[in-house]
């Protein structure tokens, strides 16, 4: 028996870098797999890698209804929830003084306020 079996995990930001290789470990060893993120193509492209019948769900964690919808989805098609991985997140590569009040809103609503409402919604 693997490891995981019979568990549904959840990577948020689950389509590339740590997020996807994350997923590719749990699949490995038995969970049911759920990755998201805003790219389709990525998506995509992960899910090839991943294999393990994983889904994978167009997600925008700074949006509450597209973070509620996803759990709607992942409910019906994985069940319960067991790991939530809240990986998903940006950065803008610029000095601290040239951060304007819209970038600042920019992370701000990836980085904080969706890993928030990610677990309040799950």
């Amino acid at each position: 028996m693997k490891k995981l079996e019979n568990k549904t995990a959840v990577i948020t930001g689950g389509n590339s870098g740590i997020g996807l290789a994350t997923a590719l470990v749990f699949a490995e060893n038995g969970a049911r797999v759920a990755i998201t993120g805003r790219n389709q193509a990525n998506l995509d492209q992960a899910i090839k890698e991943i294999g393990h019948n994983a889904i994978a769900i167009r997600t925008d964690v700074t949006d509450l209804n597209s973070i509620s919808e996803s759990y709607k989805m992942i409910h019906q098609k994985l069940g319960k929830i067991d790991i939530l991985i809240l990986n998903a997140g940006i950065d803008l590569p610029a000095p601290f003084e040239f951060y304007t009040e819209e970038d600042f809103d920019k992370v701000s609503n990836v980085n904080f306020k969706g890993v928030f409402f990610s677990i309040q919604k799950r």
